[in-house]
């Protein structure tokens, strides 16, 4: 397949928040293990995706692992008060502080995650949510078959490079069409761009240049991750580089669209 690769440059930025994120994903885990018998028959899936829907998600589960994480975090807040900022954000007003809102999002995620395995379990077959974007170009490939939400982050698989979507939501992956633009169904390969920084290896931002949109891919086969949420938000200074080169592109010859 030929593909042009280019050069990022990266801030380089410590990542203090690993630990802070490690407690916080530990307790994810153990809930998911303690709860999951009792949550899964709360769980409703419809016929065609999105599965289960974030809106759809049982309200208390995600109050209940919230709380917990606050716990965790040492955060004295009561359940009450979870339930009256879940309702203003669901109003659209959002005004909890940065990590109020990370354990919040790493408690609906939990939860999502859920309805995921449910789908892996009950063996949803591929066709029914992997059509290819230039068969059916009103179908975004971002988008996750089981909760909904969009994702950019691709993984390429042992051993022959199969490439998956991964929700970085609820942890679903789905397979997608190995070459070409996720969003806009290109598969011009020469239009897709490839652009890596060595202080990343294994990991490369696909930038069409049809649609000017970019998701992230992580090799497998050179990369092995076992948390690509934390791989992704480790890696967030690609995005900001990828950004930061689509703007100079444009300034420069406007070659993106």
């Amino acid at each position: 397949m030929a593909t042009e690769t280019s050069k990022l440059v990266v801030t380089k930025n410590v990542d203090q928040a690993y630990q802070k994120y490690r407690q916080l994903k530990l307790e994810v885990d153990a809930w998911q293990q303690e709860r999951r018998s009792y949550w899964l028959v709360n769980l409703s899936l419809a016929e065609e995706s999105p599965y289960l829907p974030i809106a759809d998600l049982p309200q208390d589960a995600i109050i209940e692992l919230w709380q917990r994480l606050n716990i965790s975090a040492k955060v004295e807040i009561t359940d009450a008060a979870l339930r009256e900022m879940w309702e203003q954000l669901e109003q659209g007003q959002n005004d909890m502080d940065p990590e109020m809102a990370t354990r919040l999002q790493m408690a609906v995620s939990g939860v999502a995650k859920l309805a995921s395995q449910t789908v892996d379990e009950k063996g949803v077959p591929e066709q029914k949510y992997n059509p290819r974007a230039s068969e059916n170009p009103e179908k975004n490939l971002t988008v996750c078959p089981v909760c909904g939400e969009i994702t950019t982050l691709t993984v390429l698989t042992e051993p022959d490079g199969k490439r998956m979507m991964h929700c970085t939501t609820c942890s679903f992956e789905w397979p997608v069409q190995r070459t070409g633009c996720l969003f806009c169904g290109s598969e011009d390969s020469k239009k897709l761009l490839y652009l890596d920084n060595e202080a990343f290896p294994g990991i490369e931002m696909a930038v069409c240049e049809v649609c000017g949109q970019y998701f992230k891919e992580i090799d497998g086969r050179r990369l092995p991750v076992k948390d690509y949420v934390w791989e992704d938000l480790r890696t967030l200074p690609l995005n900001y580089a990828t950004e930061h080169w689509l703007e100079e592109q444009v300034k420069k010859n406007n070659q993106i669209n």
